[in-house]
């Protein structure tokens, strides 16, 4: 009787026939099915493993198959120190930093990693490059585009007296700020004591002899303190003083058929003002009446009372000998005594790309002040105490000395506040940013960024 064994030895038997009945058309084979198929998988393997240990011990042996480097067209980074190096005629440079990397190679380069083994026998030349010049550049998707705000807000030093920071946010703003628009800000630098009236963009100066009738003028201004360093950048306006007259008293004939009117005199004509001087009337506008009012010599011409307006009809003013009054500029003071601006001393200027004149906004939010550069220049000029660059980002700007310039120089700023300035526009396609339209900038306004050396090729090149 067959055993359980034999029954089983006999299914698998038959199992086995029509296995190969089906994929070969054959019961009983040479050959069983599957068997070459497994056989070839094992063999390939075999001989993938051969190959790779014959790879892996020819690259020991002969380290350095990988020869693209010296194409001359790449900053080399050794993997295991993170030394770089260009490949110049034939040797190998150490460099001091990325940007002289791509200055030297002449043109914007990828970074490649070389495993030390691959540089050995390579001649060396000498380490070259420009000390201090950046070592990281964002790409050109990270470079700023926006404009730039200055701003000043109060602090404390460490005796516990109040200073006033200023910090420049190079490509964006301050959040929060309410924007100036035409009102006006009565300014005092506590670092001098000097005084503007701050309107339209542009800083009056009010000087100290003429304080106190230019203040009664305005009437109760309230004062904000604003630094220096912020001030200084506003474009400069026409002074804020009274209009000296040293024939005040004398008799004047500006106006016939008025012998009664007396040079100083102030003369109104429904809504327009004028100020008798010996021979004409002088158009003065509503505020320069008020300067006037105030100005303690306008008595002269009222017997030493309080100066009042003289009224004139449209008649007389058209038979007057009336001086002609200049075109009215950007740089003119306000015509009439401004809304002033109050509450708060920190105070913003916002220079839009191209913008040589600012708009101001007050209260803006701002980060702890702080002193994150030496404050001045050796020699001299004050720079924002600090520096704000997004991490990760850079500006390119073109550095305009006036805004009738038709070309400025080129720079760039990284992330660690420096500007770097470029002897040529054709130096950002070394640096990786061609196509990059520059913002423009006024001068005073980069006179804030502490400066780095100046970046070009022969810089680069030089020895260490």
């Amino acid at each position: 009787m067959a055993t359980s064994r034999d029954r089983l030895q006999a299914h698998q038997f038959l199992l086995q026939r029509t296995v190969s009945a089906l994929v070969t058309r054959e019961t009983d084979p040479e050959q069983p099915p599957f068997r070459l198929p497994a056989g070839a998988a094992v063999a390939g393997v075999v001989l993938a493993v051969i190959g790779l240990a014959a790879a892996g011990v020819y690259g020991l042996l002969s380290p350095g198959g990988d020869h693209s480097w010296q194409d001359g067209k790449s900053v080399i980074v050794e993997k295991e120190t993170g030394t770089r190096f260009v490949y110049l005629n034939g040797k190998l440079d150490p460099v001091t930093n990325y940007a002289s990397a791509l200055l030297a190679l002449g043109s914007h380069a990828a970074t490649t990693s070389v495993s030390a083994n691959s540089l050995i026998g390579v001649p060396r030349g000498p380490r070259i490059g420009i000390q201090d010049a950046p070592d990281a550049l964002p790409a050109p998707g990270q470079v700023l585009r926006d404009g730039w705000t200055l701003c000043s807000q109060p602090g404390t030093d460490l005796t516990g007296a109040t200073t006033y920071r200023s910090a420049l946010l190079v490509g964006h703003q301050a959040p929060g700020g309410t924007p100036l628009g035409d009102r006006a800000l009565l300014v005092q630098t506590p670092e001098t004591g000097d005084e503007y009236l701050v309107a339209g963009g542009h800083r009056h100066k009010i000087a100290a002899a003429d304080a106190v009738t230019v203040e009664l003028a305005l009437g109760s201004a309230p004062r904000t303190r604003v630094g220096a360093a912020v001030v200084d950048v506003l474009p400069v306006g026409a002074p804020l003083t009274p209009i000296a007259v040293p024939d005040a008293g004398k008799p004047s004939h500006a106006v016939p058929g008025r012998p009664d009117l007396l040079a100083g005199q102030l003369l109104t004509m429904e809504n327009q003002y004028y100020l008798a001087e010996t021979g004409q009337l002088r158009p003065i506008t509503p505020l320069e009446y008020e300067i006037q009012r105030a100005y303690r010599p306008t008595t002269g011409a009222y017997g030493g009372a309080e100066p009042f307006p003289v009224r004139l009809s449209p008649i007389e003013v058209s038979g007057a000998s009336v001086a002609a009054r200049p075109a009215a500029t950007d740089e003119d003071p306000p015509a009439a005594r401004p809304v002033f601006a109050a509450g708060s001393d920190r105070v913003c200027l916002t220079f839009a790309p191209g913008a040589s004149v600012p708009s101001a906004s007050v209260g803006d939010e701002l980060p702890p002040p702080a002193n994150t550069t030496p404050g001045r220049t050796p020699g001299g000029v004050a720079l924002a105490d600090q520096v704000l660059v997004p991490p990760g980002t850079a500006a390119v700007v073109e550095v305009m000395p006036s805004d009738q310039a038709p070309a400025g120089t080129y720079a760039v700023v990284t992330d660690l506040g420096r500007a770097y300035p470029l002897s040529s526009p054709d130096l950002l396609d070394s640096l990786g940013y061609r196509g990059i339209a520059p913002v423009r900038i006024p001068a005073g306004l980069m006179a804030r960024v502490p400066q780095g050396p100046g970046l070009d090729h022969a810089s680069a090149m030089r020895q260490w």
